[in-house]
């Protein structure tokens, strides 16, 4: 992204690693990203509670984007950004990424495609459609497309309806420290709506919910991609993936986001787990906070050769160069571990704590509306009144004797060795998330435990994998 210096504007460009999310991410350099705003999220970054900052973005504030149209159809998107800003000196990547009024986006011919994602061919559907796919292989995370032709149609028309320059959050970019990203978004908890949801929302987030892993495990995937060194190119899933799974299929998938097409990454298993472990151990402390509808970043270092180091910077240029230096010195199987695929873990141990959970998986037997009424949080109550524990998940005190006693136990008393594999989890998409500082009419008590159960699912997942292939 480049400067001008006569009018300070920012030039923007589609966010190349989103892998999940409904609103276009956008660049304002290689640290920095911008979403549109959203009031609840805006406000929730303003008072989020101190112990949970470190596992969320930064946030450095709002920025106004304006649209330019240019000829030929198509549009620049510039920004101003606050006075403190200070910008990251970058490559100089015009005219890599250009857009046109109908939101679709062109990538200079000299940029190979660095993704590449499965896809049904044309009239294909169903169990059928595994044995009928083709390859699409792409310079953006294909989700990117997808959520940048919306976007962007709905900035058109709300600039040429009332001439109003839309306003954006600032925030980390969390891949810019990683070469090539593998990142797993993770829609977690076993409620997916906030309380201002209508009632047909809530029937259609809770049927998502039931007919998912989000009811068995409190988690699913909504986007993923892992850097393959057998192609040197991103394989890309998407929501509608994860929303397909079964508990099995969840575990597999798993284990592909660990794969990066030559080996299981083990290595980056016990940095992932303790850093799972250390969340449980602060969420488990955190009163009346609520994480409905968020999502739980994975990331870690796809270039197992130089994962262990920080501060390096993703680009075209040096991601293909990297990619071709590789291929010349990698020797690899193609076979993707069967064997490790069909020693599934076995999860049956991890419902024994969710009554609640446990009625989810009974849908069909209830009405949704009265699955509405079991699944809302039992500890809501007006503020002032008492509050009732939640019945969703594991008891605080199963969270302090399994999680955080866990955690405890596994800090190390000296430093581990280094370099360790580059890795990083995060909470994102506060849109419809609440504390007690933000004067809610719905105040609640004790932790999410619709939440923690989905956490603790994912590490009893992962230290699974870890035991297989210790």
């Amino acid at each position: 992204m480049e400067s001008t210096p006569e009018n300070n504007y920012i030039h923007l460009e589609p966010f190349i690693h989103q892998v999940g999310g409904h609103s276009s991410m956008l660049s304002l350099d290689q640290a920095t990203v911008c979403k549109p705003l959203v009031p609840r999220e805006l406000q929730f970054y303003e008072t989020i509670p101190e112990a949970v900052r470190k596992f969320t973005p930064k946030f450095y504030g709002v920025i106004q984007v304006s649209v330019v149209q240019e000829e030929g159809g198509y549009v620049t998107l510039i920004a101003t950004p606050p006075d403190c800003y200070k910008p990251m000196q970058s490559v100089d990547k015009s005219h890599r990424i250009r857009m046109r009024r109908s939101g679709s986006i062109e990538v200079d011919s000299n940029v190979e495609g660095l993704f590449h994602e499965d896809q049904p061919e044309e009239g294909a559907s169903g169990a059928s459609s595994s044995s009928k796919e083709v390859k699409k292989e792409t310079a953006l995370n294909p989700w990117v497309l997808k959520c940048h032709r919306t976007q962007l149609q709905e900035l058109m028309a709300s600039i040429h309806a009332d001439n109003s320059v839309p306003n954006f959050i600032l925030l980390e970019n969390l891949t810019w420290k990683f070469t090539f990203p593998c990142i797993l978004d993770l829609k977690m908890g076993t409620r997916q709506y906030g309380d201002a949801a209508s009632l047909p929302k809530k029937q259609s987030k809770m049927f998502k919910v039931v007919s998912t892993t989000s009811g068995k495990l409190g988690v699913r995937i909504g986007g993923m991609q892992v850097y393959q060194v057998t192609t040197q190119r991103f394989l890309c899933r998407n929501k509608f993936y994860g929303r397909s799974l079964s508990v099995g299929g969840f575990q597999q998938a798993l284990r592909q986001f660990l794969h990066n097409g030559a080996k299981l990454r083990s290595d980056v298993l016990p940095p992932l787990i303790r850093r799972l472990e250390e969340l449980v151990y602060i969420l488990g402390r955190q009163d009346a906070v609520r994480f409905y509808t968020t999502s739980l970043l994975l990331l870690y270092e796809g270039d197992d050769c130089h994962s262990g180091t920080s501060g390096t910077v993703y680009d075209f240029d040096k991601a293909r160069a990297k990619s071709l230096e590789k291929e010349s010195r990698i020797s690899f199987s193609r076979d993707h571990n069967a064997d490790s695929l069909r020693n599934e873990f076995k999860v049956g141990h991890l419902h024994r704590r969710s009554s609640s959970v446990e009625t989810l998986s009974g849908v069909f037997d209830k009405s949704l509306d009265d699955l509405i009424a079991a699944s809302d949080d039992s500890c809501k109550s007006p503020p002032g009144s008492h509050h009732r524990r939640s019945s969703s998940t594991a008891t605080f005190e199963d969270i302090k004797l399994n999680s955080s006693s866990s955690f405890e136990a596994s800090v190390p008393s000296s430093p581990l060795p280094s370099p360790e594999p580059l890795v990083d989890v995060r909470i994102i998409d506060f849109a419809h998330s609440t504390h007690k500082g933000l004067d809610d009419p719905v105040v609640y008590s004790g932790p999410d435990r619709g939440f923690l159960f989905g956490l603790e699912n994912m590490i009893a997942l992962l230290k699974g994998i870890e035991r297989d292939h210790g």
